[in-house]
């Protein structure tokens, strides 16, 4: 599929409900291009904030943490940001493991 087509089936995809984080996923692209490509092809976006909203399942992210696995294997799970995952395990205050391990 050109990408003509593929930003077209995109922006339909979205119309009918799907959300940003499933259409990234069924089409390999990350969050951010996704909803770049969308906002590009009018569908109704917002255009400002820290990026596309992407909710997490904060007490499985925590579970999975506390159970050994790094951020970056939790981020690589979800596709979201390092970022994402550590802010989010700051704000409910788990205690951090020593970088490294």
């Amino acid at each position: 599929m050109n990408r003509a087509a593929r930003n077209r089936r995109m922006v339909r995809d979205h119309s009918a409900g799907k959300t940003v984080t499933e259409i990234a996923r069924m089409y390999g692209l990350s969050l951010n291009w996704t909803g770049e490509l969308l906002r590009q092809h009018g569908a109704n976006m917002p255009t400002s904030g820290r990026g596309i909203r992407c909710d997490l399942d904060i007490d499985e992210v925590v579970c999975q943490y506390e159970s050994g696995s790094t951020i970056r294997e939790v981020a690589g799970l979800y596709d979201v940001s390092y970022g994402k995952v550590y802010r989010l395990l700051a704000a409910v205050g788990v205690t951090f493991r020593p970088r490294g391990g």
